[in-house]
This record gives C-alpha cells, structure tokens and sequence, in this order.
C-alpha cells in the first residue's frame, strides 16, 4: 500500500474531498448539527495520539476526524477494514486519504497492519481506531478490543477518547434513511497510559470513560426520545454481524473485568490526586504561615530596635545633660586664687622688746 504523503498545510486532498463531501451531506443537506466539548488537557497539534470513538453509525468516524481537524487541528489517519480496499472507487479514495488496511481475525496480515500503524504514530501521526471491531446493533457498547491500547503503549503516546451521541439517527443499523435536523453531541477525554499498565488495563479505562460519557450525553440530549427507534437500547436491534458476534463472544466476560479493575484504579488514581491536592494545600498554608510568622517577626525586631535606639539616645542626652551640669559646678582658677583657705608667706614683722 502506498502512503498518501502528508502536506505541510495538513491532510491530503482525497481526506479532505472525502470529509467535506459527508460534511456537506449531513451539515448543508440535512441540517446536522454537531455540539462537540473541547478536553480538559488539549493536545498540542504536534502531538501523536491514538484516537478511539464508539461507533454507532457509518458516518460517525467523518464526524470525528473533521471536529478533531477544525477544533484541534488534529487530521487522523484511520484504519479501515481492508474490505473497503477491494471496491473500485472507495478503495482508490482510501488509499489516497492515507487510511491503513486492517485484516479482521488473526494473523499475519493484521500484524502487518499493526506494525504500519506504529511506524506512523513514531513518525508522528494521529491514528484513528474503533476499538469496538464494527458499528454496535442494539446502541450498547461493544466490548473492546486490545489493539488501540497496544498502539498507544508500544508508541508511547496518549489517547484521545471521543465518545459521541446522535450519529445512530442515519446510516446505521436501526436508521439506514437519516433524518433531518439531527443534532451529534460529543466529549473528547485525553488518557495517559500509566507507568507499567497493560493492554487490557488501559482498554479498561477506555472502556469504563467512554462509558460514563455516552450515559451523560444520553441523559443531556437536546433531543431525547426515549421512544424512538435509535434510542438505546434499541426497541428493535439489528441482528448483530459476525465481528459483533465474535467480540461478544470472546470479550464480554474479560471485558466486564477489566472495566470494574480500571474503575478502582481509577477511583484510587483519583483519591490519590486528592491526598496531593490537600497535602499541596496544606504545604502552602504552612509556608503562608511561615511567610507572615517571619513578617510579623520582623515587624516586631524592628520595633524593638527602634524603641532601644530612642531609649539609648535618651540616655545619651541625659548623660549629657548631667555631665554638662557637673562641669558648670566645678571651680575655676580664679575662684581657688580668692579662696580664704589660700594664705601668701610674709616675712616675720614681729618686733622684740629692746
């Protein structure tokens, strides 16, 4: 497969035709709608990530790597089935976009691919994955696979979990004909993986985010209708393919494990970051203290060495004043010289008697 080279000025043009026509359908058309929160943590656009979505639609990826490039400034490369490659329009186009082919079920050729994805994310690419292996058919998440974790830890880079609502209303396995107006909500969560964490505890962690947020973009939809056909779970699920099928049978109990493991590490994580936070608090009041201790301190020395100065200069004034008061009671020469205890020697004028 030949790599679609990237451009200093962003993705190739096949990514960008591709996104811009499904953008024009949906948004210009139909009258979609897209309401995306940015992450706490933004990535720089330099950053190489591992990019995950929960898949509910065949539209759903477009969605993802067009928010990603216009709010991030982030463009993906994604893995695609290699069936896709097969077709004569569809895989010229994918080829071009830079997609990576991936062989489902095991074997070299998957490895192939894996190793392709790797190489990209040290060259500094953004991959996108949908770790899930196919679209879900009753609107629950799939349990995932590992191969987006391995990616992520083997590249050693972070990943970018965007988790999304509303795409099911078009295109997927309950609603092929897409209705009009439908507004997509979504999160996007930046995951770290952890110093000596494994594949299956960081797809845990995954799992458990995405998760959390497709309940609370459920419970805040604009739009909710809890009896609509696309409302999970589905009222009438589409009969699940064979990769559904598998994932379900080889992942649901393993997943359902590593999803209650990687919420108590992260409860721990986050109790952990609190212990930090009030001891963090507490040094810095201890050091405020210290600081206005020290303050008060110095206030207080220079007090006290103003008051001694004053009382040492008023105890120099009055040795002054004493000292100036003793010299002026001292006699002076003049006053000895006219003193009756002074006498002059004078001759003998005594006469005697003849």
């Amino acid at each position: 497969m030949s790599d679609a080279p990237r451009t200093a000025s962003g993705p190739p043009w096949a990514w960008r035709f591709a996104v811009r026509v499904v953008r024009w359908l949906l948004r210009d058309l139909l009258g979609w709608r897209l309401q995306a929160r940015r992450p706490d943590v933004v990535p720089p656009p330099g950053q190489p990530l591992v990019v995950v979505l929960n898949h509910t639609s065949n539209v759903d990826a477009f969605l993802v790597v067009d928010t990603l490039w216009r709010r991030l400034r982030h463009w993906c490369r994604p893995l695609i089935k290699a069936e896709l490659f097969e077709l004569p329009v569809v895989g010229a186009l994918a080829r071009q976009t830079g997609a990576i082919p991936v062989h489902r079920g095991e074997g070299a050729r998957r490895e192939v691919a894996y190793e392709h994805a790797i190489a990209q994310l040290r060259a500094g690419e953004t991959i996108l994955i949908a770790p899930e292996g196919t679209h879900t058919h009753d609107g629950s998440l799939l349990p995932l696979r590992h191969g987006a974790a391995r990616l992520a830890l083997e590249a050693g880079v972070d990943v970018l979990v965007v988790t999304h609502f509303g795409a099911q209303r078009g295109f997927s396995p309950v609603v092929r004909v897409p209705e009009r107006g439908v507004v997509v909500t979504m999160t996007v969560d930046l995951v770290s993986p952890l110093p000596e964490e494994d594949a299956s505890s960081l797809t845990g962690r995954i799992a458990a985010i995405m998760l959390d947020r497709s309940a609370q973009l459920r419970e805040s939809y604009p739009q909710a209708d809890p009896s609509a056909r696309w409302w999970p779970p589905y009222s009438s699920p589409a009969s699940p393919s064979a990769t559904a099928r598998e994932n379900l049978d080889r992942y649901r109990q393993s997943m359902a494990e590593a999803v209650a493991q990687a919420r108590e590490r992260m409860a721990a994580l986050a109790a952990e970051h609190e212990a930090d936070q009030r001891l963090s608090h507490a040094r810095e009041r201890a050091e405020a203290l210290a600081e206005d201790l020290a303050a008060r301190s110095r206030a207080r020395a220079e007090t006290l060495a103003e008051h001694t100065r004053e009382r040492f200069e008023d105890l120099a004034a009055q040795t002054r004043e004493r000292a100036s008061s003793f010299v002026g009671h001292l006699p002076t020469s003049d006053e000895d010289a006219a003193s009756p205890d002074t006498h002059e020697d004078r001759p003998d004028d005594t006469r005697r008697d003849p």
